[in-house]
């Protein structure tokens, strides 16, 4: 309980209150602009973490990503287009709630069962914490190499439509990482004689040319508006339909405890979280309600069950991240990449000497996840508008910020090459 206080306290900080709420801002407005997404945002956020003090980094960090999920959903309920990966299963009931003049009900359920399922996520991971430190002594090296091929081997299975592209992903990933001395020999290993290699090719750099230019180089392809021919009907009975939207999540706290429990396990196991975890979510609402029938025509269970699982599942994937340094999702994974910017080392030291860390970025996703769908909610009618902008408008602006972001991480000009080649490859 002393670390818990000792985190919550160490977020007082006003320099970290203000990066909370940078992030907090950052995350509501990219996760409203279908096609970005919070992998994207949170690459290129890496760069800047650089000389900064790992409490405010984290919040940052931790707050982009907490609080996507939301206005993520929003653009989904509104436009049937989900602003991140995760909330495509909202748009099978949400987007049909809209077609019936309900969209302020369904922002109302989404922002109150996210919230929730956020909470839940927090308390779920708090149990975990003394579990943590346990399961790393049964974990050695050869079980850390099982765990990456078990991961390879779920996303092969659950991320793609063939097993084949997804084990292969995963082998190039690791000859990427290959690159660089060998840490235990010196030996250089595909170096090809460069002396920018020798350490190896840039984390922020690999993720913001996989995530980042990758997605802008689409945007700017198909020149066209990200959403064209829409219009936002916020509801006629404003705020009553969204209070309704919340009443109803209250009214279904079983299934709101469930599909988050459905998102923390799901988190839990590497390469899972994600999509699996919020379709999961949805396909175990729908066999064990009464109205399975009617879902996919706009019922309030079909929202609840993906939202509440949406940020529990990045709760339940911390963990793994946490102690073994095995990312569970996409997020954790450039996550994990600020904790090797920002000298933090995953595993038993995190754990006990680093624990009120641990504590504060809990903090962070709780807090930061309740702040965002109150403040999202609101300006959602605004943030709309950006649904329409093209992507030829779009795309230099984080081109831009993904050329500068790679080339001040690591000053080095050759990295912003290898940017460009994995925004190819991306």
């Amino acid at each position: 309980m002393a670390a818990l206080w000792a985190g919550l306290v160490a977020l007082s900080d006003p320099h970290a209150i203000l990066l909370l709420l940078v992030g907090m801002l950052s995350g509501t407005l990219v996760g409203a602009v279908p096609g970005l997404g919070g992998a994207v945002l949170m690459s290129v956020l890496l760069p800047f973490l650089y000389q900064m003090p790992v409490v405010p980094a984290l919040a940052l960090m931790v707050a982009a990503h907490a609080s996507i999920y939301f206005s993520g959903s929003t653009t989904a309920i509104l436009f049937n287009a989900p602003g991140a990966p995760e909330s495509a299963a909202t748009t099978i009931d949400g987007y049909a709630m809209a077609r019936k003049g309900q969209a302020a009900r369904a922002l109302g359920i989404s922002a109150a069962a996210t919230t929730l399922g956020g909470w839940l996520g927090f308390v779920g991971f708090i149990a975990a914490v003394p579990l943590m430190l346990f399961f790393v002594t049964l974990v050695h090296p050869p079980e850390f190499f099982l765990l990456a091929v078990l991961a390879i081997v779920l996303i092969g299975q659950l991320r793609s439509a063939s097993v084949t592209k997804g084990i292969l992903s995963g082998t190039l990933g690791f000859m990427v990482a290959f690159i660089g001395y060998d840490p235990i020999d010196g030996v250089q290993r595909f170096t090809f004689g460069q002396l920018s290699l020798y350490d190896g090719v840039s984390i922020p750099v690999v993720a913001l040319g996989l995530f980042a230019v990758s997605e802008m180089i689409y945007l700017y392809g198909t020149n066209r508006p990200i959403v064209a021919d829409t219009t936002l009907d916020f509801g006629a009975k404003g705020w009553s339909e969204v209070m309704r939207g919340v009443r109803d999540v209250f009214g279904h706290l079983p299934l709101v405890v469930r599909s988050s429990a459905v998102g923390i396990v799901a988190g839990l196991i590497p390469g899972v979280g994600g999509l699996a975890a919020n379709f999961l979510s949805y396909g175990l609402a729908m066999k064990t309600s009464r109205h399975g029938h009617l879902f996919g025509t706009g019922v309030p269970e079909g929202v609840i069950a993906p939202e509440a699982s949406s940020l529990s599942k990045e709760a339940g994937s911390l963990i793994p991240t946490v102690a073994l340094g095995i990312p569970g999702t996409v997020h954790t994974a450039i996550l994990l990449s600020a904790f090797t910017i920002l000298g933090l080392t995953p595993g038993p030291k995190m754990l006990t000497t680093d624990l009120p860390l641990v504590f504060t970025m809990a903090w962070v996703l709780a807090i930061s996840s309740l702040l965002a769908s109150l403040i999202g909610l609101g300006l959602a009618p605004h943030f709309a508008r950006l649904t329409r902008l093209p992507g030829p408008i779009l795309a230099p602006f984080v081109i831009v910020l993904a050329f500068v972001g790679a080339y001040a991480s690591t000053t080095d000009l050759f990295q912003v090459v290898a940017l460009v080649a994995f925004g190819v490859v991306g």
